[in-house]
């Protein structure tokens, strides 16, 4: 249960509305345990012709009688100089166990005749704070009675409102927290964590496992501390009846909490495997429903049902285990508590049916017991074993959460490889180098192929460097090496000599702008979707970036409502190519120090990439660096909005990396470095390359023309 409880710190800074909460608890089994003893007058008015008033002098006359009893008087007194005998006497045949037995029998009626000090006390007490002010007349005493308890449930309903309320209050903020805190942690995780992970198990931790695990919390707040009140406010009473009897009830106990244990750790392991269940299905919604384009196009919608149609089925079997378990534990303990009842039941009614105080010679009462106690005994008895019937149901939940507990805590532990640096070198801009210096990665440590393999390559600042060759040779793994979204297994990345695993993480990332193939927009604005690179961006920055990627014509002629309009989920309500146009812009806004161009105009038209290519020769080659600086960005993130051409007498340097497959993309780049398996096989210009590089060659002659593009 370590990482369950560990959830439970995430409640601290709740504690008093949870000490509230356990309060109303309280009050709510002490009103349950007094509605039950309104059975004993109910019951004394039924089977006496007197009202409570007689009942009440009669029994304290009798408790007196006892306590004052002259036999028993006596008996103490003789018992008493038989031991003062025995101590005096040396040559007392077994002394030693003769002592113990006279003391044992002088405790014996001295705790009986403080047994009938105290009933008298208390008859005393009932008789002047309740009994004095009921009426005389049993059926308006009757009434008196029902009306206390009616009014008793009533209080006991809104104390038991306000504790759930109490409970859930703290379970929801709880898990407002821990959510938070949770997403705050994964989304500082690096890429090959996520990857390794994957977006449905992730989305599975943060919906059905973090309900699961609230569940389990709401029960241990809720429950696990209402039900145990419920039962020991019952058990007082009962003790006060007769302990030894109630003793006898719980001798099923142990039996009761092997049982319980044995069925929680089948629970824990069934309710695992049904959380994982559940992240396979949302795996597989995920993929279909990401690429339903493809599974209709190759009309393999019948398969997707039938591998939807086995998860589903997977996690049926799984879940009815649970089912099956829970379902189990609750009739056990039932039977358990039924048993112990009618042990306890079966004892009482031969002392009531014999008016004996014993049996085997154990002393059960201290008077004869009466029909009103035995079954004022039995209904306490069967209150104390409903609550623990309940919780033999909420134990078995309880390892559901703790199974959620365990999923949630795994991806919440693990400590992003790529460090942040809070105390490195800020990266400023490049103002002499980037070197990739003998850099080796791999996905998988250990493998015989690297993705990449001893790349050595330096790049000047402001130069425009292409990167070519055929798919899977490295070209991405290579540049997502700049920003961290990994770190080279050997080897390093420099940027003016710092190496940049030890740099300061945002610093160094607030230098970068990326454009992907695979766009990543958001379900929000086009407005929110180019700020998103530089959240201190004006209207008119926005607007400017906007135009400089050739995307604002579109947004205004095009879409229903401009820069307002929303492009839905994964920007499904535009283009591929205004998906790129769009976020290129946002790279644009960001005014990077790095650009990184991944076949980011692989979807426009030929018209527009050409008009993208004659603004990207202007913007790669840099703009005039403001001379003051958006809130909230510092001194690395300057705005990309121009200022007049008085105020400009800097220009911002900005290093440009290209990856394509156009080769006339390449007319702006100032080098082309060529990549075969993982290694940088040839760097120089285009005319160097066709004549001395056989892989470049073939690539120039397999590229798409501008014409065909």
């Amino acid at each position: 249960m370590r990482n369950f409880l560990r959830t439970l710190k995430f409640s601290w800074p709740y504690r008093y509305r949870l000490a509230a909460s356990i309060a109303c608890a309280m009050i709510v089994a002490a009103l349950w345990s007094v509605s039950l003893t309104a059975i004993y007058p109910v019951l004394t008015l039924l089977s006496t012709n007197n009202n409570l008033q007689q009942w009440v002098d009669k029994e304290i006359d009798s408790q007196e009688k006892n306590f004052s009893d002259p036999e028993r008087r006596k008996a103490l007194e003789k018992l008493r100089s038989d031991l003062q005998e025995i101590k005096q006497r040396a040559d007392w045949p077994d002394r030693e166990n003769a002592e113990r037995k006279k003391t044992r029998e002088i405790a014996t009626l001295e705790g009986e005749q403080s047994e009938f000090g105290n009933k008298v006390y208390w008859l005393q007490v009932l008789k002047q704070r309740v009994i004095r002010h009921l009426p005389t007349d049993k059926f308006a005493t009757f009434l008196w009675i029902m009306g206390a308890v009616v009014i008793g449930v009533a209080v006991k309903g809104v104390f038991e409102f306000l504790h759930e309320s109490f409970v859930g209050g703290v379970t929801n903020r709880t898990l407002f927290d821990l959510r938070n805190r949770f997403f705050r942690r994964v989304i500082h995780q690096d890429i090959r964590q996520l990857s390794g992970t994957g977006t449905p198990e992730v989305m599975a931790r943060f919906t059905n496992d973090m309900e699961q695990l609230g569940l389990g919390v709401k029960i241990l707040y809720g429950r696990m501390v209402g039900e145990p009140l419920k039962a020991v406010s019952c058990l007082v009473v009962a003790c006060y009846i007769s302990w030894q009897l109630t003793l006898v009830f719980c001798v099923l106990v142990p039996v009761a909490l092997i049982t319980l244990m044995k069925v929680s750790k089948m629970m824990r392991r069934a309710a695992r495997k049904v959380l994982e269940g559940m992240s396979a299905i949302y795996k597989i919604l995920r993929e279909t429903f990401d690429g339903v384009r493809a599974v209709k196009a190759f009309t393999r919608e019948p398969f997707e049902r039938r591998r939807f149609r086995r998860a589903t089925e997977e996690y049926y079997r799984k879940a009815m285990r649970v089912i099956h378990i829970d379902a189990f534990a609750n009739p056990m303990i039932e039977l358990l508590g039924v048993i112990a009842v009618g042990i306890a039941l079966a004892t009482g009614a031969y002392l009531v049916m014999t008016q004996e105080t014993q049996i085997f010679k154990i002393r059960m009462t201290t008077d004869p017991l009466g029909l009103q106690a035995l079954l004022q005994l039995y209904g306490l008895l069967a209150a104390i074993a409903d609550p623990i019937r309940k919780l033999s149901s909420v134990y078995t939940k309880l390892q559901g959460g703790e199974a959620a507990a365990n999923r949630v805590f795994d991806l919440f532990d693990r400590m992003p490889s790529v460090g942040a640096n809070a105390a490195g070198p800020r990266i400023n801009g490049v103002q002499t180098a980037i070197e990739f210096r003998n850099v080796g990665f791999s996905y998988n440590p250990g493998s015989e192929n690297p993705t990449l393999d001893r790349i050595n390559l330096v790049v000047k600042p402001g130069e425009t460097i292409a990167v070519v060759g055929s798919n899977g040779c490295g070209k991405t793994t290579l540049l997502g090496l700049l920003p961290r979204f990994y770190d080279p297994d050997h080897g390093a990345v420099l940027i003016d000599g710092v190496n940049i695993r030890g740099a300061h993480l945002r610093a160094l990332r607030r230098q970068i702008g990326l454009v992907t193939q695979d766009t990543q927009l958001f379900d929000d604005t086009v407005y929110a979707n180019i700020a998103y690179g530089n959240k201190g961006a004006t209207k008119d920055e926005v607007i400017a970036a906007a135009k400089q990627a050739h995307a604002h014509d579109f947004i205004v002629r095009e879409l229903p409502h401009g820069y307002d309009t929303l492009i839905g989920e994964l920007a499904g309500r535009i283009s591929g190519g205004q998906r790129q146009r769009i976020a290129l812009a946002r790279a644009i806004l960001r005014n990077p120090s790095i650009l990184i161009l991944d076949e980011f105009t692989s979807q426009v038209d030929p018209q527009s990439e050409i008009e993208i290519h004659a603004a990207l020769r202007e913007f790669v080659k840099g703009e005039p660096e403001p001379d003051h600086l958006p809130e909230g960005e510092g001194a690395s993130q300057p705005s990309s909005l121009p200022a007049p051409v008085a105020e400009r007498p800097r220009r911002k340097t900005r290093t440009t990396f290209m990856i394509t497959h156009r080769l006339h993309t390449l007319e702006i780049a100032d080098r082309i470095v060529v990549m075969d398996a993982g290694k940088v096989i040839a760097v120089g210009t285009h005319p160097e390359l066709l004549g001395t590089c056989e892989v470049y060659q073939r690539l120039h002659q397999s590229a798409p023309s501008r014409k065909a593009a």
